[in-house]
């Protein structure tokens, strides 16, 4: 594999996770230690001459890798260092990198550096690329530049020396920061020095670099060519050259995405990194549409895994942190974060080896209070069993802060209009009703990505545009409950789903699976080219499946079930059988094709039990508008999804959907149309 050389260049380059088959592979020596250092800068604040706004989920960062660490991976808590904030200074981060990882890690041991913040782009007199710049990391008290105009920041070739100064090669880096540009970006964050400037080193900084030379006895010539080679170990990066790499808030969590779903995977799997690779691509694709991690590792290291030792256990979703009493905290790292709403109280999780039953009682952010019984000891990984769905969960759309009062007035079951409070756009929000810059209304992702088609004249008003959009927040709010149900790594059901050119099962587009999912990458599809579904039912019993198409422009669409003609609304794949969708052999004629350019997805409900009150719904939608697929765009579309959470509820509650993973599977396609 040829090395990137991500500390030594001004981009994060494009190899993420390749080539690695077999992740179980090598595992560290049972004597060796496992020496960790992580860093979160929150506080940051935008002065006269340099533009660093503040973040909100490095803290949160630095919280899922240690968890994962420890409950995973085998750190003790002991040999894991944190500096958060204020105490993330420059002098800081370099010293207890000397004196907790150099000078403790010996040959076998291992060794994980983790920094999330800002980064920013450093001037390098030696550096092996043309544009003379270096990637650098921004601690904390670096708001003001010094009086010589230089920076603080610590740059990639100073991190270099350092990971050269490692006796071990067993070192994984993660940065989940970028430097081509920031700010907010709706009530998304980007990890970057706003300027784009491309700063002075500071003095103290080049000498510092000099002395670890001396150390290592290097000349420049000789740095220079080692940085030719890449550096030790393993580096993970949150994006690619030129591209932001972002924080966000969802389900009242912020963290870094790249973060989130690295860490989420490595609590659900331990296959090869070519999975790893595939899963967290498509995550961040799903979640941003151009966010592209990097990977950059030696040929001699392919076959290691990602912190160089392997779980200590099975996949799982929750760990439990501390007791006390009959109560348990639980820390739900593995789970999606799309999905957190879910878990309201009277959700349950069980041991890996389904002996005991906890369930929760509370839940904030990524911890959860739950009941417990009384054999269960801090440490023990759980399951999830069950996940209870409020009946009352509603789509938040944030709204512009030149808006009035108005939109707040307007009542919907399903909509929760969020005002402004502090800053640009509200938070935890799944979309922003906004203006263009031709001063139309419409619809922005929380990052302020325009949804096509939802703008409408100039000089519209707040209510008028609401009145507009209610089918289109109709749509929305049906993919946003139906994405409450996801749980591929869950579910105890055995499906595969592949997405792929019409007639043509090789060219797959995107596929999923409670199987795991396979190395494939999402491939992208032509506008207007016609496409098709196969379903793989592994499992031992039939299961009856729903379909559902989300356009780039946010519109919702039910492809399957779909023989509305002939009354037979099943929905049902055999055991043991496929599924093409649509299929000319069962008499489907329509055809699917992406009408814009853009992101899509599809969302696949599969249960063991017949959907009998969805497929009733649903028939009477289909005869009523007399074409496929049936769209949702109405209150009695509406219905009709809520009526598919019914049919998968096994409890009946009044108040809440219960779903559990024993049958019932929720997967998610995404895709891009060029």
């Amino acid at each position: 594999m040829k090395r990137r050389y991500f500390l030594q260049t001004t981009a994060l380059s494009a190899i993420y996770l390749a080539q690695a088959e077999q992740y179980r592979q090598a595992l560290a020596r049972s004597s060796s230690r496992k020496l960790a250092l992580l860093v979160g800068i929150n506080s940051y604040s935008e002065t006269r001459n340099r533009s660093l706004s503040p973040l909100n989920g490095c803290k949160t960062d630095v919280e899922l890798q240690r968890e994962l660490l420890i409950h995973r991976f085998g750190f003790k808590p002991s040999d894991i260092k944190i500096l958060l904030n204020e105490d993330a200074t420059r002098s800081n981060i370099l010293q207890t990198f000397e004196t907790h990882l150099i000078q403790q890690a010996n040959s076998d041991d291992i060794v994980m550096f983790h920094f999330s913040g800002h980064g920013s782009r450093v001037f390098d007199s030696e550096a092996i690329t043309s544009d003379q710049a270096n990637t650098a990391f921004v601690p904390a008290a670096s708001n003001h530049l010094n009086p010589d105009q230089s920076v603080n920041d610590i740059m990639g070739k100073t991190l270099f020396l350092l990971m050269s100064a490692l006796k071990t090669e067993n070192v994984t880096a993660v940065f989940d920061c970028c430097y081509s540009g920031g700010g907010t970006r709706g009530s998304e964050r980007v990890r970057a020095d706003a300027s784009n400037t491309l700063y002075q080193p500071s003095k103290v900084e080049i000498d510092y670099q000099k002395s670890w030379m001396r150390k290592l006895g290097l000349t420049p010539e000789q740095l220079r060519d080692r940085r030719k080679k890449g550096a030790k170990g393993v580096i993970l990066a949150a994006a690619t050259a030129n591209q932001l790499a972002k924080e966000n808030d969802l389900a009242d969590v912020s963290s870094g995405l790249f973060t989130y779903f690295l860490t989420q995977y490595l609590w659900e799997s331990a296959e090869s990194l070519t999975d790893a690779e595939a899963m967290i691509k498509r995550s961040l694709f799903a979640a941003t549409g151009f966010q592209e991690p990097v990977f950059d590792v030696g040929p001699e290291l392919t076959t290691k895994p990602i912190y160089f030792t392997a779980p200590i256990d099975r996949s799982a979703q929750a760990v439990v942190q501390s007791i006390r009493q009959n109560q348990a905290t639980l820390w739900l790292g593995g789970l999606d974060k799309r999905t957190l709403e879910s878990f309201g109280t009277g959700s349950t999780f069980s041991t890996l080896e389904g002996t005991e039953t906890v369930t929760i009682i509370e839940r904030k952010g990524l911890t959860a209070i739950a009941k417990i019984p009384s054999k269960l000891r801090p440490g023990t990984l759980l399951k999830e069993s069950a996940r209870v769905i409020p009946r009352t969960i509603k789509l938040r759309i944030g709204l512009d802060s030149s808006f009035d009062d108005q939109a707040l007035k307007i009542e919907s079951d399903r909509i929760e209009f969020v005002p402004t409070q502090n800053g640009a756009y509200p938070q935890f929000v799944q979309h922003i009703l906004s203006r263009a810059t031709s001063n139309s209304i419409g619809l922005f992702s929380p990052s302020l990505e325009r949804l096509p088609d939802s703008f409408g004249q100039a000089d519209e008003s707040i209510s008028d545009a609401i009145v507009r959009l209610t089918p289109r927040f109709q749509s929305l709010f049906a993919a946003h409950l139906i994405r409450q149900t996801l749980n591929p790594t869950a579910s105890q059901l055995n499906i595969e789903v592949s997405l792929h050119r019409q007639n043509q099962p090789d060219q797959i587009i995107a596929q999923s699976s409670t199987n795991r999912s396979s190395n494939l990458r999402n491939q992208p599809i032509p506008v207007k080219t016609p496409c098709q579904f196969q379903i793989k039912n592994h499992d031992r019993s039939s299961l009856y499946l729903l379909i559902a198409l989300i356009s780039p422009n946010g519109r919702f669409s039910i492809v399957f079930p779909n023989d509305y003609i002939s009354g037979d609304l099943s929905g049902e794949v055999s055991a043991k059988a496929n599924r093409f969708v649509p299929d000319p052999d069962q008499g489907e004629t329509f055809r699917i094709v992406p009408p814009l350019v853009g992101r899509g997805e599809a969302l696949i409900v599969a249960s063991r039990n017949p959907l009998t009150r969805t497929y009733k719904q649903l028939r009477t939608l289909a005869e009523e508008s007399n074409r496929m697929p049936i769209a949702i765009a109405t209150q009695r579309g509406i219905d009709a999804i809520e009526n598919l959470l019914s049919d998968l509820d096994r409890q009946s509650g009044h108040s809440t959907y219960k779903i559990s993973t024993e049958d019932v599977a929720t997967l998610s396609l995404a895709f891009q149309i060029i």
